[in-house]
């Protein structure tokens, strides 16, 4: 009786830490989800702002990423997922316009820079790495 108590004990603790690193590796790779997707529509907004010739062409790019953006925000609902998981996946628009806003200060936000983003948006987004919110 021991044994089994003992093995039900040992089976039920490893089930919760095979759970709990689950959700870390799934909170993860909506943090990483949503730098990338983050990235993109910092670079286009930016486009849109200081490239006006490239202002159609990025906004027709950014459309293409709300469908992803529905995506995560439906997965970051429905998991359980910790409260600083939460905040760090919310954070990465402030660390990424942090960025964007050196790059602009810098001069090297440049035209050659807007139409990259816009062709690799055009050209389809990793979908390896998007797989974790389909």
């Amino acid at each position: 009786m021991k044994k089994i108590t003992l093995f039900t004990l040992l089976l039920s603790l490893g089930l919760s830490a095979v759970k709990v690193n689950a959700e870390q590796s799934q909170s993860y790779k909506l943090i990483t989800v949503s730098t990338y997707l983050n990235f993109y529509l910092m670079n286009l907004n930016a486009c849109e702002d200081f490239h006006p010739s490239t202002r159609a062409e990025a906004y027709k790019a950014e459309g293409q990423l709300y469908p992803f953006f529905e995506r995560l925000d439906a997965k970051v609902k429905a998991l359980d997922i910790n409260a600083d998981d939460k905040k760090a996946i919310k954070n990465t628009v402030t660390a990424r316009r942090a960025k964007l806003n050196k790059q602009i200060a810098d001069g090297e936000f440049t035209l050659e820079h807007c139409k990259a983003v816009i062709g690799l948006v055009n050209e389809g987004l990793d979908e390896t790495l998007l797989s974790s919110i389909k």
